[in-house]
């Protein structure tokens, strides 16, 4: 898929944020990293503005989804073209690291969709950023 079919797909919405923006302020990010063995197909690749996307880094999805609950929220709101099998393992690692209760909540095709506000209570309270963590500002 061409970069621009991704944003139009998208809304020009970032997947992370839910931030509206013009094509020059947006990237192309890989839910599946290419060196772990994802593609360029458009069921492992999402909207991210720039913003988001330097935030996310090198970061394993999992751990940055982990760390920014906003984005958590808004990735599994808005990332509705992901192929189910990479929301899985996204929504597996976040309870392996103790973030949800429920993976199977956040994956279309397991459960109905989700909207952000059932994600949100979905996801343990107890869970929040560390103290040193900079979105926790």
């Amino acid at each position: 898929m061409k970069r621009t079919d991704i944003f139009v797909r998208d809304g020009y919405r970032c997947v992370y944020c839910g931030g509206v923006f013009e094509p020059d302020e947006l990237s192309v990010d890989h839910v599946q990293p290419k060196m772990r063995g994802g593609d360029g197909s458009g069921g492992n690749v999402v909207t991210a503005c720039r913003g988001c996307n330097t935030a996310k880094g090198g970061q394993r999805l999992a751990h940055y989804l982990a760390a920014t609950p906003e984005a958590r929220r808004n990735f599994f709101a808005l990332a509705r073209h992901v192929w189910p099998r990479h929301l899985r393992a996204v929504a597996e690692e976040l309870a392996r690291q103790g973030v949800v209760d429920r993976p199977a909540d956040f994956v279309e095709g397991v459960q109905p969709p989700r909207s952000a506000e059932t994600i949100a209570n979905t996801v343990r309270p107890e869970h929040t950023p560390h103290a040193d963590d900079p979105s926790a500002a």
